[in-house]
């Protein structure tokens, strides 16, 4: 079975990037694909994947990049890249998350991970033109991803 996260933050700006993308893929995915919004601490995913044998998430990054580059990561491929660590609005970002699971048994046997550059993490505010944009071709990606069965 198959979970698609999306972590974020409503009332930061494009920090609520991975809530839009899993918002857009609600009622649009098969019946048997969880779509779980994570608007709390990342370290949440550890029981928002549990029983799932493949996880997407989807998250804001904060790397210098581009506003709207996205990564697409398979974190069995090892340890998300530094440049993402400590890159959330989150006391514990994904990429720490992750570790820990890994560290503890329990990441899902395929975690992927797509990763939105933002520009504007200001309170009060929605996600800027390049992040909406880059929401909308991470949805479709991941529904080509469900598709294929990847």
């Amino acid at each position: 079975m198959t979970c698609v996260i999306g972590v974020g933050n409503e009332l930061r700006g494009d920090d609520a990037v991975g809530l839009a993308v899993v918002r857009a893929l609600s009622g649009t995915v098969p019946e048997d694909v969880a779509v779980v919004e994570c608007e709390g601490e990342p370290v949440s995913l550890l029981s928002a994947w549990e029983g799932h044998a493949r996880a997407i998430v989807v998250d804001a990054t904060q790397s210098g990049s581009e506003a709207g580059t996205i990564r697409r990561i398979v974190a069995q491929d090892g340890p998300l890249p530094p440049s993402l660590a400590g890159s959330s609005t989150h006391l514990l970002g994904l990429a720490d998350a992750i570790e820990l699971a890994r560290a503890l048994h329990r990441l899902p046997e395929v975690t992927v991970v797509y990763g939105i550059e933002g520009a504007s993490f200001d309170t009060g505010t929605g996600l800027s033109a390049p992040v909406a944009a880059a929401a909308e071709r991470v949805a479709a990606a991941i529904r080509h991803e469900l598709e294929d069965g990847r």
